[in-house]
C-alpha cells in the first residue's frame, strides 16, 4: 500500500523525475543566451569590462534570473514543463 503511494505522489510531480539541470539543458541555455546577447539583447546582470557573452550568459544562469521553462520528454511520448527557476532550487538543494 505505501509503495503505491509513494508512485501516486512521484506522478503527480512531474519534476521529481531529476534533481535539476542536465549539462545539455545547461549548455543549450548559456548557448541560446549568449547568441541573444550578441544581437543586442540587454543582459539582466552587471557586466564587468572583459567579459564575454557567454561569462554574462553563465552568471545569468546563476543567478537565476532567466525566464526560461524547460520542456522534458517522457517516454510515453508526452512532455513536462518545468520553470528554470525550480530546477534551480532543486539543484542547490
Amino acid at each position: 500500500m505505501k509503495r503505491k503511494k509513494e508512485k501516486l505522489e512521484k506522478e503527480k510531480d512531474p519534476s521529481i523525475d531529476y534533481k535539476g539541470l542536465t549539462k545539455y539543458e545547461k549548455a543549450r541555455i548559456i548557448g541560446g543566451r549568449a547568441l541573444q546577447l550578441s544581437l543586442g539583447a540587454f543582459p539582466l546582470v552587471e557586466t564587468k569590462p572583459g567579459d564575454t557573452v557567454i561569462d554574462i550568459a553563465k552568471r545569468e544562469l546563476e543567478a537565476g534570473v532567466l525566464p526560461i521553462i524547460i520542456r522534458r520528454k517522457r517516454p510515453d511520448g508526452s512532455y513536462v514543463d518545468i520553470p528554470l527557476q525550480e530546477l534551480l532550487e532543486k539543484q542547490t538543494a
